[in-house]
């Protein structure tokens, strides 16, 4: 086991998080971390990290382990270029590099019966930075930093001049090159696109031994965990498995915890009906017998039922019908600057799609959204709308809505339609799941998964039938995000949604609009549909031949082929010869160093001469291969 928790409790003064709680996580676990807002998934990391200390109970960690721990936090310098940030993790190699290049340089100006100590030392400090990948960081650099979605041109920009999405990237990127054997991620795919959150996901998978990660991203959890920690009670509960298998699971669970409930509870009232049966009989028999079964009944206590997240549901229904006809749009443009997000977009809408917008940050997803709003206008192109559409708007920021921080949630549901009385509004507020003094909420103690719903409920009581979502599911958590996906999986209207969440996608969308630098590319179905039609079509593109190609061409196209696969082969057998190369002089190294070592090597003053300008030049030649073989294994790993 790495860490082991045990009975821990914990509280914010008199806000109680843990209570009496244990678990543990084995090597080579890869673990997801939910729970609700403020359930305290945070402070646990902060409990396991040592940052903060249990009330009760204990954490132990395995002796000497390498912990990283990824926060939501922006990176301390930003001075520093991405380059030298990424070069930061190494510190230690580089500061052993420099000293190993001074102790050369020095061996080379003592004489040769001063120089065994010093030998002695290199040769050491050598064997530690190859085992502490002094030949190889370069190119993990190179990998993090493109498969976090760098490119060579990022390398030398200071941290101050990137987004804030890009210093969480960067500070993810420096947390995965330090390869701790439990790594603690909190939201690791926030501001991450969907190519780069797939080579998150493979780095995860491949590349880390054991992790524990807080995500609210479903998709994400699925691809890569083996296990389900949920917090829940102020405990955690733990499920083998992935998401998926976790929601499976737990609908079990749930299921026979609730009959359990159920029959504890009947049983409970029957005997208590039946002490007062018993009681109503004044009889000296019957009063000893209800005192027994009171003695019983003191034993039993009350279970409280409970309402599991799929049996909590509301439902979204536009006042007023459109047109089938939603909305036809054609050469859609919009720049800035020099910036052309994108040219001449067309597509059609129609009654009843769920439409799921993706694409890399950047491309101007938000964009399209707020000129489909009418909020700002496109370059060029036309919108036409179909009789009885009316676009309602849900952006990221909640900024088409403002309140007071004091204004309840009856007060702000009235400033949305003020022909509504009160009965009306909390029949309203009811069907968004709240429920008795939830209405005299303030708008400043709402949750996320709160506001989501009041924006939501706001919608609905205005008279739009075509949604316009961008991002719906940020910042609210899971329970709160499966809720809303059924209620806008059955919505009778239609719904344009930009979103990073692929699990959201998967439940809601009907149609996946693409939108690169290239266009716009349209897709039946939802995200795994999109992924399945992606994957055929790379197939297709790569085993068809283009049409009117010679027999000419066909020859020259099958020599450079062949000619690549030598190429290949030379290489592999280059990269052969090199280790061998390695192995040899490294193993004449070993001998000198030996021979070094003993106590009458400097009574032959030639021959310690000749050993010792043998062992330099060795040296450098071992440095020499070694630089070749990376570059060697580099150009194969590349092809």
């Amino acid at each position: 086991m790495i860490i082991t928790v045990e009975n821990l409790s914990f509280s914010y003064g008199i806000n109680s998080i843990f209570e009496n709680t244990s678990f543990a996580v084995d090597d080579n676990e890869k673990i997801g971390l939910i729970g609700s807002n403020g359930s305290g998934k945070s402070t646990l990391f902060k409990l396991i990290s040592g940052e903060l200390n249990p009330d009760n109970g204990a954490i132990h960690q395995r002796a000497n382990l390498k912990l990283g721990y990824l926060k939501q936090t922006a990176l301390s310098d930003e001075k520093e270029s991405l380059r030298e940030v990424m070069l930061s993790v190494f510190e230690p190699i580089l500061k052993l590099s420099d000293e190993i290049e001074k102790i050369r340089e020095k061996v080379a100006t003592l004489s040769p019966e001063n120089q065994m100590e010093v030998v002695r030392k290199l040769s050491d400090l050598e064997e530690q930075f190859v085992q502490g990948g002094g030949y190889e960081y370069h190119s993990r650099i190179r990998g993090v930093v493109k498969g976090l979605g760098f490119n060579e041109s990022d390398m030398d920009k200071p941290i101050a001049s990137f987004s804030g999405g890009q210093k969480t990237r960067i500070a993810l990127g420096t947390m995965l090159l330090q390869k701790p054997e439990l790594l603690l991620l909190d939201e690791p795919t926030n501001y991450l696109d969907f190519d780069t959150m797939t080579w998150l996901e493979n780095y995860l998978k491949n590349d880390v031994k054991s992790f524990i990660v807080i995500s609210h991203d479903r998709y994400f959890l699925n691809k890569i965990c083996t296990r389900i920690v949920e917090i829940e009670n102020k405990n955690l509960i733990s499920f083998k498995g992935n998401y998926t298998q976790y929601l499976s699971k737990k609908s079990k669970r749930d299921t026979a915890l609730k009959a359990q409930i159920k029959k504890n509870n009947q049983e409970i009232k029957r005997q208590q009906q039946i002490i007062d049966e018993l009681r109503s009989r004044h009889s000296i028999k019957s009063m000893k017998r209800a005192k027994s079964r009171e003695n019983k009944l003191d034993k039993m206590s009350t279970m409280r039922e409970f309402s599991s997240p799929g049996d909590i549901r509301f439902q979204l229904s536009p006042k007023i019908r459109s047109a089938d006809d939603v909305l036809k749009v054609d050469g859609l443009s919009k720049s800035y600057g020099d910036n052309q997000l994108f040219k001449d977009l067309s597509f059609e809408i129609f009654r009843g799609d769920r439409i799921g917008i993706i694409g890399p940050n950047g491309i101007g997803k938000t964009t399209l959204i707020k000129i489909l709003f009418r909020q700002i206008s496109s370059d060029s192109g036309n919108m036409i709308f179909g009789p009885k559409v009316y676009p309602g708007y849900y952006s990221q920021e909640g900024t088409e809505i403002t309140f007071s921080e004091n204004e309840t949630l009856i007060d702000i549901i009235r400033e949305g339609d003020i022909s509504l009385n009160d009965g009306e509004i909390r029949s309203l507020l009811a069907k968004f799941l709240f429920v008795g003094d939830d209405v005299f909420k303030n708008a400043s103690e709402l949750s996320g998964g709160e506001l989501a719903r009041v924006r939501l409920a706001l919608l609905m009581i205005s008279e739009a039938n075509f949604l316009l979502l961008d991002e719906p599911t940020n910042h609210i958590d899971i329970s709160t995000k499966e809720i809303i996906e059924d209620a806008l999986s059955s919505y009778e209207g239609t719904i344009i949604a930009v979103s990073h969440d692929r699990y959201f996608l998967n439940r809601v969308a009907n149609r996946i609009f693409c939108l690169t630098k290239d266009g716009l590319s349209q897709y039946k179905g939802n995200y795994d549909d999109y992924v399945e039609r992606k994957l055929i079509q790379t197939s297709e593109a790569e085993t068809s031949v283009k049409p009117h190609v010679t027999k000419t061409e066909i020859r020259k196209q099958k020599k450079e082929e062949k000619a690549e696969r030598i190429k290949k082969q030379n290489q592999k057998k280059h990269l052969k010869q090199l280790e061998e190369n390695i192995e040899k002089t490294d193993s004449r190294i070993a001998q000198i160093e030996n021979k070094m070592c003993e106590s009458d090597f400097y009574n032959d003053a030639e021959q310690a001469r000749k050993l010792t300008e043998e062992y330099e030049n060795l040296k450098r030649k071992s440095e020499d291969l070694l630089s070749e073989w990376e570059k060697t294994a580099l150009l194969i790993e590349e092809a």
